[in-house]
């Protein structure tokens, strides 16, 4: 289970590469992954680190550390 969701937090990761940032739905609709795979993915993401979360107005953005 722990590699399924360290493989779905890459593929968000490139995902939101030369990004100025995705909302979940964003990532969702991009990312073709269920509530459950896109949560995990972006919960890994958040305890390795790797990702910034921003908001503007009553928008939650997520966005990279990374750039590739």
């Amino acid at each position: 289970m722990n590699k399924k969701i360290a493989v779905h937090a890459g593929i968000v990761l490139q995902l939101m590469n030369n990004t100025q940032g995705l909302t979940y739905m964003e990532l969702k609709e991009k990312s073709q992954f269920s509530d459950k795979e896109l949560s995990m993915a972006i919960g890994w993401l958040a305890c390795e680190n790797k990702i910034l979360f921003s908001s503007d107005d009553d928008k939650l953005y997520l966005n990279s550390y990374f750039y590739f």
